[in-house]
Parts: C-alpha cells; structure tokens; sequence
C-alpha cells in the first residue's frame, strides 16, 4: 500500500520489523524464553493501568483511601482497571522469579552476557520497589501497617537504618509526606529507572541473543517470527486472561478501612514478603536488622557475583548444580517460611477475630463513603458513625466487664450483664426469670435484690405467697418494656397497668416508686437511646438509677463516663447499642 510506502520511506520501520522479527534463536525457539516477553507485556499492563489510575487518584492522607474507593465502587470500569494493577504486581514478581530461574539454569550469566545479568538483577529490585511502594497507595489499613513495619525494620539498620526511615516516612510520623514521596517514587523514579534498565536490558540481549540449553543443536536456527512470536503471544494472551478472571473473581482488588495510626490491626505484609516477615520470628527484636537487611544483601550478593564464581565455560547443569544450589535453597526456604506464615495465621483465632473485625470495618467504611466523604477525610467519617466508634468505645469502655456479642470477658469471667439482647425481648424473659443469672445480675452488687417473677423463693415462708406471672401478664410486661425500649412510651397499655401493680414496691415509673429507698431503676423509657445515655454519663444521676444505687459500699457498681468520655462519644455509643436493640436500618 502507498500508506505503508510511505510510512517507510520516512521513518524505515520496515528494516526496524525486519530486524526484530527475524532475530536468529540458535536451537530454535522454546518455551523457555518466553519469560522474558511475558514480563514486558506484563510491565505494559502495568503501566496503561497505572496512569488510568492516575486520572482518578488523589495522593494525600485524607484523600488517597477515598480515591481509591471511588474508582473500586464508583468509576466506570475502575475495578477492571484496578484488579489488572493490581494483579499484574504480582504477576510481575512471579514471573520475574521465573525469569531468574530460566537464566541461571540456562547459565545466562556467564561470558558475555554478564551486563545483560547484571541488568536483569536491577530490574528485579526495582520490581520489588514498585510492590513496596504501591502497596501504600491506597492508603488503607494492610498497606498502611505493613508499610509502618518494613521501615521500622529499615530504621533498624546500623549507621544508614534512622537516616534511611527518615527520608522515606519524610519526618517521625507517618502521614502527607510519606504518601507523597512513595507516590513519587511509584510513578516517576521507579518507571524512569526501569525504562533505562529495560532498554539496556534488552540491547544487551539483541546483542548476544538467548542462551540455548547445553546439548541443544544449535545448527538448527528458528527466527524470531513466526513460531517464537507465537509462544510469546501465547503465554502473554494467558497472563492476560488470568489477571482478567482475578480480576473478575474478586471484582477488583482488596481495600480495607481507611489507615488508622491508633488501631491495632494485625500488620502483615503481601504473600512475596511474607518468607522474610516469618524468618524475622525466629530472631529477637534487637537484632531482627541482622536478618531483614542481612539476608537481602547476603543473597543479592551472591546474585552478582555468580558470574565471577562460576567462570567455566560449561552451561551444563550438573557441573553447575553446586553453583546454583543456593539459589535453590533460598527458594525452598522461601516457599517453606510463606507456608508457615499463612498456616501459623490461620490457626490462630485472635488473628482472624481482628481479620473479620476489619473487614467489617471496611465494609462499613465503602457504605459510608458512597454517601459521601466529608473534607476531613474517611477517619472523621468513621469517628463520627455510631456503628463504627461505638463499638470500639464499648470495647475499650465497657468490655472488661460486659459481653456484647463477641466482645468483651469470656464467659463466666464478666462482671456485669451480658447485653447481647439488652433491650430485646429476650434479655427482658431472662431477667424476669432469673435476674440472679450470672448473665444477668449474678456477678453485680445487685445480686438478690430482685426476685423472680416465673420461679418461687427458696424460702419456703416466702414460697406460700408466691405468685407466678402468667404467661399473657408475661408477654405484656415484655412487650410493655421493648416498647420504651424502641422509644415509645406505650402508655395506658395492659403492659404498664401490670408494671404499675407489680413493679412499682422497687422500680420507678415516670420518677414514682412505692419505695424510695429501692435501688430499681426507672423503667420509663428504659434501654432507650436517652435511656442508655443517661446511663453511661451518670448511672447515679436518677433517670436510670437513684444515686444511693451507686453508692461506695456498693462494692463493682458500674462508674460514670461523663468525665472519661466527651458528649458526642456518649451519644454514638448509645446511637450504636440503640440501632442493635431496633435494628435500626445502617
């Protein structure tokens, strides 16, 4: 075509095709040397979706995690791009240990393509850079946390270690600057990096072209194209295939709650770190920088110099087996320590408590950033959402002596009721029933204050003018009781005429009592979200309990929180348990 004509004689791309695609493979073209390609086409991927990435991500701390969450759950086709980024990484370091393998196997180091190795060796640890750097990104919780420990092990480091922290946190504390500079280092340093080793990388190898395998026939020459080029499309259109079903299969890639310095979430690194995260368990802490910055520099050492140490001019593998047998057994140890690692987590249950508590969290966190996230960031969205700080409030608060779902004592060792069902009508059967219940007031300076409304007393005196509720009286009373609970007052009801003639000798109904020296609380509007607040700000205050219920010699009583707590603090707490009793839509 004229088109095609002319494109030649201005720019001579046909001599360019000619000469890559009919490249000579001595030995012919092979499976193995599709690594190399895939790489590349991979490295591609990375880079198209990387800056489609850009166009929508925001680098600061109280935006990244908010960006992200935009594009995973709101962008046109975000989870899409973001899953292939996101899988390529790892694909990436997968195939670069292929690639690793395939060269030194072949013996494509030696003589004299030690540049061409050397260069190789440069872009694997840019590679590992690219993973390190990017995993902070999103800036949630994971990459947040196994960020904070890879530079504290880097700070570990004698002489360079407090020097080397510094410049990449970008001061003491982790915030701004340290998402800055890792953005920096993702999208500019690195890809600079990388696109002179590659360009390198590859003149070298156009240069001296592949290592074929020793015993290879190599008087039988295949070009490059068409049957190589095959392979390469080949294992590419695969890799491509694979990130596309990961992608799909997880719609996207994972993103948990947003960073949170004051958490104490369970740090673990990504699966290709993990082998050096495990190996650090078996050193003490003092001296965990002897393996973590040892143990790199031992085995990049030994990377570098296998091109001086093996200088035969054999490639056959057995004589260089005790040459590669290193490379070997890092190998092994790296898969073993990656096994132990994932194993050792999942046996252990406080592990996968927190797991399922952050991804709880994270969960809450998107459902609430898709109604919109405040100037102040993600965390100010949380801390101000009652499903999100009331439960950490009545975890740090309140869970030494109270159960609520699985927070709290274990069992049999809480010293308060258990309120799991506190304002259902279940808690309130139970207390009618046996209100001396270790789950209920057995382990409270309340004990033996109430009796049972369904069970006579052990005294048998007391046992003759007994009366057992019935079960309709029952059911009003319960009904009667959830009522205020959900807020409303129920008023005229079969349920307070009974609460009125049965309850009042101790408990108080609308501030009235047949008793005021009882120690009953008022029962209007109990377990109420005013109810609750009251509560937790001054259980002696009256609108829950009389303040001699509160007194000293009332040894385990429950304190006051007014002054531990501020006032919106007290109001998601009680926003929180209140949703739990009316299941309140979240």
């Amino acid at each position: 075509m004229k088109l095609f004509d002319w494109l030649d004689d201005r720019t001579g791309y046909r001599d360019f095709m000619h000469e890559a695609l009919d490249e000579p493979i001595p030995g012919g073209a092979r499976w193995a040397y599709v690594w190399g390609s895939a790489l590349t086409l991979t490295l591609i991927i990375q880079a198209v979706t990387g800056v489609l990435l850009m166009t929508a991500y925001a680098p600061s701390a109280t935006t990244a995690w908010s960006s992200v969450m935009y594009i995973q759950h709101q962008m046109s086709a975000g989870w899409v791009v973001r899953g292939l980024h996101h899988f390529g990484a790892q694909a990436m370091v997968v195939l670069l240990a292929m690639h690793l393998g395939q060269t030194a196997i072949y013996g494509a180091y030696k003589k004299p393509r030690e540049m061409n190795w050397f260069f190789g060796l440069g872009l694997m640890g840019l590679t590992l850079g690219f993973a390190l750097t990017g995993y902070l990104l999103p800036w949630d919780q994971k990459g947040y946390w196994a960020t904070k420990v890879a530079t504290n092990i880097a700070g570990s480091l004698p002489l360079i270690g407090a020097w080397t922290q510094e410049l990449l946190v970008g001061g003491a504390d982790y915030g701004h600057l340290t998402l800055s500079r890792f953005y920096a280092l993702h999208v500019a340093v690195l890809p600079i990096g990388t696109l002179v080793l590659l360009t390198l990388h590859i003149a070298m190898f156009r240069r001296h072209g592949v290592t074929p395998p020793a015993g290879a026939n190599t008087k039988h020459v295949d070009r490059f194209y068409p049957k190589q080029v095959a392979l390469d499309l080949a294992i590419g259109l695969s890799i491509f295939i694979i990130l596309g079903y990961l992608s799909y299969r997880f719609h996207g890639a994972p993103l948990d709650g947003p960073a949170d310095p004051a958490s104490d979430y369970p740090a673990r690194p990504e699966w290709y770190f993990l082998a050096l995260f495990e190996a650090l368990k078996f050193v003490p802490g003092r001296i965990e920088w002897v393996v973590a910055g040892g143990i790199p520099l031992l085995l990049g050492g030994y990377l570098v110099a296998m091109p001086f140490i093996d200088r035969g001019p054999s490639t056959a593998l057995r004589p260089r087996l005790k040459y590669l047998a290193p490379l070997g057994i890092v190998g092994l140890l790296s898969v073993g320590l990656t096994y132990s690692s994932i194993s050792s987590d999942k046996k252990d249950p406080s592990f996968a408590k927190a797991i399922e508590r952050a991804e709880k969290q994270a969960a809450r966190a998107v459902t609430l950033a898709k109604r919109g996230v405040p100037p102040d960031g993600p965390l100010a969205m949380l801390a101000r959402d009652p499903h999100t700080a009331g439960p950490a409030l009545f975890e740090k608060l309140c869970a030494s002596c109270h159960r609520m779902g699985d927070m709290g004592p274990e069992k049999g060792k809480d010293t308060a009721p258990d309120l799991t069902d506190f304002g259902r009508a279940a808690w309130v059967i139970r207390v009618l029933d046996n209100p001396d219940d270790p789950m209920m007031f057995g382990r409270t300076p309340f004990k033996g204050m109430m009796p049972s409304f369904t069970r006579p007393p052990a005294d048998k005196e007391e046992a003759e003018y007994f009366t057992k509720i019935k079960p309709a009286d029952q059911k009003a009373v319960v009904d009667f009781l959830v009522a205020q609970a959900h807020g409303k007052a129920d008023k005229g009801s079969k349920g307070e005429e009974i609460v009125s003639l049965r309850c009042t000798s101790c408990h108080r109904v609308d501030g009235e009592t047949d008793d005021d020296e009882s120690l009953a609380p008022e029962l209007r509007g109990w377990a109420s979200r005013a109810w609750i607040e009251a509560q937790i700000r001054n259980p002696g205050s009256g609108k829950t309990y009389p303040a001699e219920a509160m007194d000293d010699k009332l040894e385990g009583h429950m304190p006051g929180f007014a002054d531990q707590l501020s006032d919106d603090q007290i109001k998601l707490i009680a926003q929180w348990m209140s949703d739990r009793i009316t299941d309140a839509p979240k």
